[in-house]
């Protein structure tokens, strides 16, 4: 059975980070966290709903929003914020990707797809079968690749992989439209618009700082109003109707 700190993890795991990570909108002042449903001590690290009975730590915070038992909701926040990759570091492959019919069902011509490092993956690999995309680091660096099963009408990315703006290291301007899919993104590219994609409905601090170099931010995201926040302390924000 897995060994788990409750005191360790109740401690190390800030409630901003897990409202951050569970994508809930909530404001500060005076020491407090404020949001639909609870307050937050800040010093205490201790929340309460002051409409019902729940209280307690981000154990319990997670345990109470996603229906989970105590045990679960903790090894959740463990694996989420306090675990650390203790497999050796791998040289990435470099992959061929191969234009097909469903890239030009969608409407990506085979130019953008050689462009933006877009194709199936043919030869062995975890994707094998998928569309994969190259994916580069805040750095610019490759990273790893994130695929998308057509069959499944589903997203897959490789265990380890960190999430950064897709596409971010391709903008040079100011000014971005922010979304939540990669196909999204790729719409807004071909009509010549500078766009990046969280992959994902919320957003990592690798992300929020990568954001913070653009003046301005279109967000087009159909739970915007936590990453409004977060980026607004750095930017001009523009929520755009989907």
């Amino acid at each position: 059975m897995e060994f788990l700190n409750f005191s360790e993890i109740s401690q190390k795991v800030s409630f901003q980070q897990l409202l951050d990570w569970l994508n809930i909108p909530y404001s500060t002042q005076n020491g407090e966290i404020k949001g639909e449903g609870f307050i937050i001590n800040t010093v205490k690290n201790l929340y309460l709903n002051p409409n019902g009975k729940e209280k307690g730590s981000v154990i319990n915070f997670l345990a109470n929003h996603k229906g989970l038992d105590i045990r679960s909701a903790a090894s959740e926040l463990k694996r989420q914020f306090l675990t650390e990759a203790k497999e050796p570091k791998r040289e990435l492959p470099n992959l061929e990707l191969h234009y097909c019919k469903f890239l030009e069902d969608r409407g990506i011509s085979e130019e953008m797809a050689k462009e933006y490092e877009i194709g199936l993956v043919k030869q062995h690999s975890i994707i094998a079968g998928k569309i994969a995309f190259k994916a580069y680091d805040e750095n610019g660096q490759h990273s790893g690749y994130i695929a998308y099963n057509p069959q499944k009408d589903e997203w897959f990315f490789p265990k380890g992989f960190k999430r950064t703006l897709y596409n971010a290291h391709r903008i040079k301007g100011e000014e971005v439209i922010l979304t939540v899919s990669i196909w999204e993104t790729l719409e807004f590219i071909e009509e010549g618009i500078p766009s990046v994609s969280l992959v994902g409905k919320t957003m990592t601090d690798i992300q929020a700082e990568q954001l913070s170099r653009f003046s301005r931010v279109v967000l087009v995201h159909p739970e915007p109003d936590n990453i409004v926040v977060r980026l607004a302390r750095k930017s001009f924000v523009r929520v755009s109707p989907l």
